[in-house]
């Protein structure tokens, strides 16, 4: 081959080697950049749960609001209330209520039915009430469920902020 074929040919290695690069670069950024919170069009089924009564307040005798009165109406202090889903990024935003017995999987009889993920077992967790906690559990899945980086393994208490991993589907307890 001639010097100059050789030159062109160690040109487009180099272009190659930097889209390489970039790819890398973008493909790093968008899992450290912060999920922008949106509404997600064409989200997985929910099946929805019977609402549970609110529990009546008694009214205050003077004009002045305690303390318990002025934190966050989300939900009780040390208790989830609801499932935000954080990944992919196809359901980003996806809230699910922590009412009743929820159960996630590929199968279409499942409260969430997330059927795109191979990673996913058929019936894969369960979300239930015990005594008035929210609880986990792990239904014997084959890739199994991590809860905050750890296998679980069994049930489990549900903490706001906590986060669970179930294939490639990211929730957050909140």
């Amino acid at each position: 081959m001639t010097d100059q074929v050789l030159n062109i040919l160690k040109l487009v290695l180099l272009g190659l080697l930097y889209l390489f690069f970039a790819r890398v670069l973008w493909a790093v950024w968008s899992e450290v950049k912060t999920p922008a919170r949106r509404p997600i069009v064409g989200s997985p089924r929910v099946i929805p749960q019977p609402a549970v009564p609110a529990p009546t307040v008694p009214a205050a005798k003077s004009g002045k609001k305690s303390k318990r009165d002025k934190r966050s109406k989300k939900g009780q202090r040390g208790k989830a209330a609801r499932l935000v889903i954080l990944e992919p990024r196809s359901r980003r935003g996806m809230t699910v209520p922590l009412i009743g017995e929820i159960t996630l999987g590929r199968e279409p009889d499942c409260s969430i039915t997330i059927d795109d993920d191979p990673f996913i077992s058929q019936l894969h967790l369960r979300f239930y009430d015990y005594e008035g906690q929210p609880m986990v559990e792990d239904l014997g899945s084959t890739n199994g469920t991590f809860h905050n980086g750890n296998k679980l393994v069994g049930s489990k208490l549900l903490h706001p902020g906590d986060r669970l991993q179930v294939g490639t589907t990211v929730i957050e307890a909140q």
